[in-house]
């Protein structure tokens, strides 16, 4: 208990947390609660800083610097002596080039800037190699990621690494990288966004921005359809299912609640006879389920719990829409709805319906974005943002998952179950809450541009997200809180078990700290709000996301128009300055060599713990 209450305090000391004894209790403040003056990049600094604690603790991984150092290692491969250092640009010649450039009339410096800098979108799959050096794709990848401030960490879900490069430039030199992924379950500022909170919902319907008849019918076709995509043959009868009634429902809440007691006392078991060597529970993804495999998984107490669960909030809120719809339409049923006992419930699950239906094929999150040396310093970083909207990126989505198998949408049919993969938003999170250059503006307008027919902006929502997360949590920390909450319960409660619930690391966290009677919230909280961004790839987004919009296609922008505008719109400008310039020429190859040196200077106090 000691030791993990220590390397608790040990990395919230390395994020900069004030930490000070009084009154026999430990006071803990985060760094963004503090008072006084902060200018904005005095902010940035002490984040960027924070978070570099993490990335620089990871370097002393031996794993990472025998990945790195075989990375870096000039070896034959694929018939060609290479190493990822080959694909950092030399930044002395390509400012060399672009000053040239500069020194002319702006469309001739326009046109050079297209021979200097002419970007593509690559897809990263596991077993692709690059054509000019022979590494497997996927590891050059990983290897810019590890170049960042910020720790670098697997995500479960979908993923789409993507790597952008210079086919203009000796060695096709990496610009920079990007990965869209499966979406964050729930955040408040997306929600609200899309009008999948019930306040901004009834506000868009009462303001006339949506038609209340339709609307409210793509809300009650929404909840049949989910219904319908739940096995209930061992739950209810198909009558129970077409025309609920209040028994049905508590019936199904009781056996979900049984099912949840046998589940618990399942992990007790488990633990019992595996003790501290018991390991988690895990799903393959990657497995080929036939359809006996995927009715017998829809069986196992996991997910009878949910499928129960989620039924009786279904049928509660079809039986609530049913009857209030009877003698009621437009504002008299929305009035209704809103005054009804079980009005709002029925609201609240047939909004989170659309939310669940939109995050599983239709939105994906930017979860790694930016440039690497030397392009970071002429905003490549915005270039990568646009280009992860491009219809390559948009098609290359679709292609990788549109025939993918949902894997907890079979559990909980009984039957396999395809999701579409036709995305409408992509979302993304700054580093830091006092702005985001890399964002900031980051809009294309059509027709202002050479070829560019359709228009797209990332658009930063009004709110921020409160600052929760787990980044400032390292991973020993992580696995000291994991082994004393199961020591408490006598049981590993949490797994990596699809339908068990979203972010095992963050929940093991929670229970961890929870268990030792620390506040999981005050830690989880580390009080660094993040700008939230949204990109809507088609014109009605939200209202095809709600289900009634008017589904006209719009074919997003190819690589090669946003690259044209973004060399117009910010590269030529950035390229007037010569301190930016000179930025440029001091990076290359070596210099990002010792950027992923160790330093001895950080985590003494974790290392010694």
């Amino acid at each position: 208990q000691l030791r993990t209450t220590a390397l608790v305090l040990a990395d919230l000391l390395d994020q900069g947390w004030k930490i000070s004894a009084r009154d026999r209790a430990i006071e803990l403040t985060p760094p963004g609660l503090r008072s006084g003056v902060e200018t904005a990049e005095d902010a940035k600094l002490r984040l960027r800083h924070a978070l570099q604690v993490g990335q620089k603790r990871q370097l002393h991984d031996p794993s990472v610097q025998k990945f790195l150092k075989n990375a870096m290692a000039q070896r034959w491969r694929g018939g060609v002596k290479s190493s990822v250092l080959d694909l950092v640009d030399d930044g002395a010649d390509l400012a060399r080039l672009l000053r040239a450039a500069r020194n002319k009339p702006r469309e001739a410096t326009l046109k050079d800037l297209r021979r200097i800098i002419r970007p593509s979108v690559e897809l990263v799959t596991e077993d692709a190699r690059c054509a000019t050096t022979g590494l497997r794709l996927m590891d050059i990848w990983r290897f810019f990621r590890h170049t960042w401030s910020l720790e670098y960490r697997s995500i479960p879900g979908r993923q789409l690494p993507l790597l952008v490069r210079n086919d203009a430039r000796p060695n096709r030199p990496v610009i920079g990288i990007a990965q869209l992924a499966s979406p964050i379950l729930r955040t408040r500022p997306r929600d609200n966004w899309l009008q999948w909170t019930p306040e901004p919902f009834v506000r868009a319907l009462q303001d006339g921005v949506w038609p209340i008849d339709d609307t409210m019918d793509a809300l009650r076709h929404r909840i049949i359809r989910s219904a319908e995509e739940i096995r209930f043959d061992d739950l209810a009868s198909a009558e129970e299912i077409a025309n609920p009634t209040e028994s049905a429902v508590f019936r199904l809440e009781q056996r979900a609640a049984g099912a949840a007691v046998l589940r618990e006392n399942s992990l007790k078991e488990i633990y019992r006879a595996s003790g501290r060597d018991v390991r988690s529970q895990k799903d393959d993804a990657n497995q080929e389920w036939t359809e006996e495999e995927w009715f017998e998984a829809s069986g196992e107490v996991l997910y009878v719990r949910k499928r129960a669960e989620t039924l009786a909030r279904l049928l509660r809120a079809k039986l609530t829409f049913t009857t209030l719809s009877r003698d009621a339409r437009g504002e008299e049923l929305l009035d209704r709805l809103l005054q009804e006992r079980h009005g709002a419930q029925a609201l609240s699950a047939a909004l989170q319906e659309v939310r669940k239906a939109g995050l599983a094929s239709q939105i994906a999150d930017l979860s790694v974005c930016g440039a690497v040396a030397p392009y970071n310093a002429i905003l490549g970083g915005k270039l990568v943002a646009l280009l992860a909207a491009s219809r390559e990126a948009h098609e290359a989505w679709k292609a990788k998952y549109e025939e993918q198998v949902s894997i907890i949408s079979s559990q909980m049919a009984g039957r396999p179950v395809c999701r579409p993969a036709d995305l409408k938003v992509l979302t993304t999170t700054s580093l830091y809450g006092r702005g985001s250059s890399q964002y900031n503006r980051l809009r294309l307008q059509a027709g202002t541009y050479r070829g560019l027919k359709d228009g797209l902006e990332w658009k930063q929502l009004e709110e921020t997200t409160a600052g929760y997360g787990t980044v400032h949590l390292g991973t020993d920390t992580v696995q000291r809180l994991r082994e004393f909450s199961e020591d408490a319960y006598g049981a590993r409660r949490i797994n990596n078990r699809f339908g068990e619930g979203t972010s095992p690391r963050l929940r093991q966290i929670r229970e961890g700290l929870d268990a030792l009677g620390i506040e999981s919230n005050d830690v989880l909280n580390h009080a660094t709000p993040r700008l939230f961004y949204a990109c809507a790839l088609t014109d009605d987004a939200k209202e095809q996301l709600i289900g009634f919009g008017t589904k006209v296609p719009r074919k997003q922008a190819k690589s090669d128009q946003i690259s044209d505008a973004w060399r117009e719109r910010w590269l030529y400008s950035r390229i007037q300055s010569d301190d930016i310039l000179d930025q440029v020429a001091a990076r290359n190859s070596e210099t990002v060599r010792n950027d992923l040196r160790p330093s001895d200077e950080t985590g003494q106090l974790l290392l010694s713990l």
